[in-house]
């Protein structure tokens, strides 16, 4: 590797003081003298944007960070040298918003180097929409703050915004120069600082989640799903109707390492993947420095491949680790939590014209299309986007969905805290939107899944992009023509006469 490191450190959404990066930058210096790298103090630059002022938004913050790095960080830089980009929290999609727009495939190479993100909102976070609720509001305001509203629009779940980047990825449309790669990483927690815990706001001690930022929604490696309404039993005019949803594309994000931090919540002194590193300690409890460490010495695409094998199969051993809490509350009996992988489901959509369809009923169904046969717990929460009512985002509880051995008490491992789950032989999806009559209409849809197919979209600690194309019908109505030697008479109580079959009228 590079005998000269230079670091950049890119906080999160509210942040107001760079004391949030704790002992990580003293830690990392440390550890890159030990191995006979240099990495000075001075060449650790420690970020700060405007996040709590409303009406900044992502678009002018990735303006604002270009500028910055090209002001204060390049002209550091020897040639050819590049830094890397450590971020925490919001900082992980701001930089990639950055990296999509001033540098995606450049053949000028990109000035970054390394991507680690630390608990990283990259789907945004359940908080986000909480956090624009007037309680936040009166919160920051007497902290003499703004909440941010710009910046939490983007992070609110199913945004347009992030639909747009994550999109880009899954479909491989972020690139690196291939003369000068980017590596990006992932690293998150899952463990809860019940000490922060928020009793009117349970999103804070959520199954799957560092408390802030679930780790389905931290993942890069994810998926994009395209359903697509299909007509069913040759013409539109013959029965039956269009109910049949089909699979019109399914596509993979690049792979991209990921990594649990045994027992890192999202913030804190005590738990914090960042903020509780502390000076001259660099064991904390928590390996987050180490990790990082690992993350910025790989210098070529085959140790970037090996890292991540090596990742996923540490993250397997700390899934097993964390699967049991036991939570201990002065004079009464101790709490027992389950933690099981979840996965995250951004759903979108609209129709065949591109419109959103923002009125509809959505119902999962198991591999029959029976709503009642899904399993108990199968459904962590449930989101809608305020601003794109067409947006829905579903937090999977994914050992219910697919089924998982017993979980024995580690107290007394003959006690099982509870038996063993049968999980789905598929998933499936029932929706009805409106309005499903008149002028304009749409006819509910079906995709039942006699495999495994949805499911198998579906992965532990990952999101899929579902999008719902419905077709949009036009009664046969809404236009025609009269001859002109009949009488001349008033539509305006035309009647409908059925759907156009749009294929006999283009003589298909």
């Amino acid at each position: 590797m590079a005998n000269r490191m230079v670091v950049a450190l890119v906080h999160g959404w509210s942040v107001t003081n760079t004391d949030t990066y704790g002992a990580l930058p003293e830690q990392l210096v440390a550890r890159a003298a030990a191995a006979g790298v240099t990495l000075e103090r001075r060449d650790v630059f420690l970020g700060r944007y405007v996040s709590f002022d409303d009406a900044v938004t992502m678009a002018d913050l990735t303006r604002a960070l270009e500028a910055a790095v090209q002001r204060e960080i390049v002209p550091t830089l020897a040639k050819n040298e590049r830094f890397a980009m450590i971020t925490h929290s919001t900082g992980g999609p701001l930089a990639r918003e950055w990296w999509r727009r001033f540098h995606n495939g450049s053949s000028a190479n990109c000035p970054a180097s390394h991507l680690v993100m630390l608990a990283p909102a990259n789907f945004g976070s359940a908080l986000a929409q909480l956090g624009k609720s007037r309680i936040s509001r009166l919160k920051s305001w007497a902290q003499d703050v703004e909440p941010g509203v710009g910046v939490l629009n983007w992070l609110e779940l199913g945004s347009p915004e992030a639909w747009s980047l994550n999109l880009d990825w899954t479909n491989k449309r972020i690139r690196s120069s291939e003369n000068a790669p980017v590596y990006p990483f992932v690293l998150t927690g899952q463990s809860i600082d019940r000490s922060l815990y928020d009793y009117l706001n349970t999103y804070t001690a959520e199954m799957g989640s560092d408390g802030v930022v679930r780790a389905a929604a931290a993942n890069l490696n994810s998926r994009y799903v395209l359903l697509r309404q299909q007509y069913v039993g040759g013409r539109l005019t013959k029965k039956p109707w269009p109910l049949e949803l089909r699979a019109n594309r399914i596509n993979a994000a690049p792979n991209t390492p990921f990594r649990l931090i045994q027992g890192a919540a999202h913030s804190g002194e005590a738990r914090g993947i960042m903020r509780s590193l502390q000076a001259g300690t660099p064991d904390t409890g928590l390996d987050t420095t180490e990790q990082v460490w690992r993350c910025l010495t790989v210098q070529s695409m085959e140790a970037y491949r090996e890292l991540n094998k090596v990742f996923t199969e540490e993250t397997a051993r700390i899934v097993e680790h964390e699967r049991v809490e036991i939570e201990a509350v002065r004079l009464l009996p101790d709490r027992e939590h389950i933690h099981d992988p979840c996965a995250m489901l951004v759903v979108r959509v609209v129709d065949t014209e591109g419109f959103p369809v923002t009125d509809f009923d959505l119902l999962f169904t198991d591999h029959t299309g029976n709503p009642d046969g899904l399993p108990r717990g199968f459904l962590v929460d449930r989101q809608q986007n305020r601003r794109a009512p067409n947006h829905l985002t579903f937090f999977f509880n994914h050992a219910a969905l697919t089924g998982a051995p017993a979980v024995a008490d580690p107290r007394n491992p003959a006690r099982e805290l509870r038996p063993a789950l049968t999980g789905l032989k598929g998933l499936g999806i029932r929706i009805t939107a409106r309005p499903d009559n008149g002028f304009v209409f749409y006819m509910p849809a079906e995709y039942i899944a006699e495999q495994r197919s949805m499911l198998d979209a579906l992965r532990p600690h990952e999101t899929t992009l579902l999008e719902i194309v419905l077709q949009r019908l036009v009664d046969g109505s809404v236009a025609a023509f009269d001859k002109a030697t009949a009488p001349r008479r008033s539509f305006k109580d035309v009647k409908l006469s059925g759907p156009i079959d749009e294929d006999a009228a283009a003589g298909s």
